[in-house]
């Protein structure tokens, strides 16, 4: 005869709070603070370990052209 075993119910994470700028400015410094070191802590690893957030070139030739008084021949 088979055993039934019962199985643990998947536990779901509660989606992660969304705080709105007058929300954190009401805070105390402290708990501003903490909220905001773990959103850069998880920033930072989504940057490191999604290359299509940083492989692409900031300045193209054009972007960094200056009219500039200077006519002298480079």
């Amino acid at each position: 005869m088979a055993t039934l075993t019962k199985s643990k119910p998947k536990t779901r994470r509660p989606a992660p709070r969304r705080w709105t700028m007058a929300e954190l400015r009401r805070m105390p410094a402290e708990k501003r603070d903490a909220i905001l070191r773990r959103a850069a802590a998880k920033a930072a690893t989504e940057y490191r370990n999604n290359p299509a957030l940083t492989a692409f070139e900031a300045f193209d030739d054009k972007d960094l052209y200056v009219d500039s008084a200077n006519s002298e021949p480079r």
